[in-house]
């Protein structure tokens, strides 16, 4: 069985004049950590460019095929990220692309008579990712009541603005690392972000632990696995040593898997911190 996704595409300051189409081969290193069915296998990858953009704000649209072996299920994630990576590279060396995520098509392709009888009610399918539009809030009249100036709260704006997630993920860890960061060098990052009783009981307020299908406070065990985890995603965001296998690039599947996933505590984190202090 194999499946082809389509994925639609803007672009600006570049232009397809025709259908480009490549084959990529995949090592057993690539898909592994994809969970694919084949170890090694040829990625089809087609770039179709519409005569005439659908949207009057770009200068060309079309859609970007991949086909691979496998399920929808099975192949998702990895159809995902070579997407991204593929207008990543072209973005980085002429002009932008950008592939639009809001709606994504695909067909299973049966190759023997019994795949056809799996796809019998029908190859096709579609996803619709859709974000929901929540009314604009209030201003909260209180929050100037008092003004502080705080070089972190510039700081917190700026990560919070940032597009990449690992800028955004290292601009808000700087706000705990000056915050509840070590004094001295006998003491690790972690074990002082661990020790501060302040963030502690912040983590305790502000976030909370799914499990049984219900929500609990945090205890210190869960805090400090929480500090671990923050803190190695930090490393790996920092420090790249390519040549070593080390870090966590832009583009890199653990971006999805790993650093996304803090995000959202961090920043509450970070956020909460600083209202402490002003």
């Amino acid at each position: 069985m194999r499946v082809r996704w389509e994925f639609f595409f803007e672009c600006t300051g570049i232009r397809f004049e025709r259908v480009y189409k490549y084959k990529a081969e995949i090592s057993e290193g690539h898909s592994k950590p994809f969970d694919l069915p084949v170890k090694e296998f040829t990625a089809q990858i087609t770039i179709e460019p519409d005569e005439e953009s659908y949207n009057p704000t770009v200068e060309q649209t079309g859609q970007l095929k991949i086909t691979l072996p496998g399920t929808k299920e099975q192949t998702k994630n990895f159809a995902y990220w070579l997407s991204r990576q593929i207008g990543r590279q072209i973005s980085f060396s002429q002009g932008e692309m950008k592939v639009v995520y809001g709606l994504i098509t695909g067909e299973h392709l049966p190759d023997t008579s019994a795949e056809e009888e799996q796809v019998r009610e029908g190859p096709y399918f579609a996803e619709m990712n859709l974000v929901e539009v929540l009314p604009t809030p209030s201003f909260d009249g209180s929050s100037l009541e008092k003004l502080a100036t705080s070089p972190l709260v510039e700081q917190f704006n700026a990560a919070d603005r940032a597009k990449n997630p690992i800028d955004r993920f290292l601009g808000l860890f700087r706000i705990l690392e000056d915050l509840y960061g070590p004094t001295s060098k006998k003491v690790t990052l972690g074990e002082s972000l661990k020790a501060s009783a302040d963030l502690f009981q912040i983590a305790q307020k502000h976030l909370h632990v799914a499990e049984n299908g219900a929500e609990r406070q945090l205890t210190q065990d869960d805090f400090s696995g929480l500090v671990d985890r923050l803190v190695r995603a930090r490393h790996e965001c920092a420090h790249l040593r390519s040549s070593k296998g080390f870090g966590v690039t832009h583009g890199d599947p653990r971006v999805m898997t790993e650093i996304e996933p803090l995000t959202g505590p961090l920043r509450d984190l970070a956020y909460e911190a600083i209202q402490t202090r002003l």
